[in-house]
């Protein structure tokens, strides 16, 4: 990584492996809350990423599942199903960003021009990400400098949708990976993507993000309680 650091970045020097692939459009809808749809492209953002710095002191992996979405305002994403492997990021993320935080074994490794991520929980393997690490990619696709809406609140307080503005990101190096990419699924874990195995172009990112936008997240409307109790504290456990 170059001597150039993003000011006041939350996560420092972050390897991220990561794929658009073509979701189900009935499995993917019926993840969204009201007044979210997904977009025309049909598409959701596969992730797994290795975190070595932080501002808050953890070092640790994550992965998730971001669907591209749109309401009234326009283009969003929204994050179904997040996993990582330490408690600190899991509680943060869960009560400050309204990101569906659980616990997975998770790895990332690069190794003689190929890079492998892998995600597992409760005895089911989910995401098998692994391919062949090309050439710099000079106009990488943003990764997280997108408006986010997640879900925000309690099975006792309610649940409302949570607004985080598009968080800021400096990509120091993006390379190209040829990509396979073998998504899982169980009871436990509704990704919203049909359990599949398919080829595909994807990124390897090296990068900071997370500096200070101005913007303070919003809590907006009130999510149907009916919705919130069948469909998604099921799936937050």
């Amino acid at each position: 990584m170059g001597d150039k650091q993003l000011e006041g970045a939350i996560w420092v020097g972050a390897k991220v492996l990561t794929a658009e692939i073509d979701i189900d459009r009935v499995l993917g809808s019926a993840l969204l809350p009201n007044g979210i749809e997904l977009d025309a492209t049909g598409k959701a953002t596969v992730f797994v990423a290795d975190y070595p710095q932080t501002t808050f002191g953890s070092i640790y992996r994550e992965a998730a599942v971001i669907l591209h979405c749109t309401d009234s305002k326009g283009s969003l994403r929204h994050c179904p199903w997040m996993v990582v492997d330490d408690d600190t990021a899991l509680i943060l993320g869960r009560e400050l960003l309204g990101f569906p935080k659980k616990m997975a074994d998770i790895s990332l490794v690069e190794e003689g021009g190929r890079v492998k991520g892998t995600v597992s929980r409760k005895g089911a393997d989910l995401i098998d990400l692994e391919g062949v690490v090309g050439e710099s990619i000079l106009a990488p696709k943003p990764l997280f400098a997108h408006r986010m809406v997640n879900l925000f609140g309690s099975i006792i307080g309610g649940m409302k949708l949570l607004e985080l503005a598009s968080t800021t990101e400096l990509i120091h190096e993006a390379r190209s990976v040829d990509l396979k990419v073998v998504m899982g699924s169980s009871d436990k874990d509704q990704l919203g993507i049909e359990a599949c195995s398919i080829e595909t172009k994807g990124q390897l990112l090296l990068m900071d993000f997370g500096g200070p936008n101005g913007a303070v997240p919003e809590l907006t409307s009130e999510v149907d309680e009916t919705w919130s109790a069948g469909r998604f504290f099921s799936r937050a456990l």
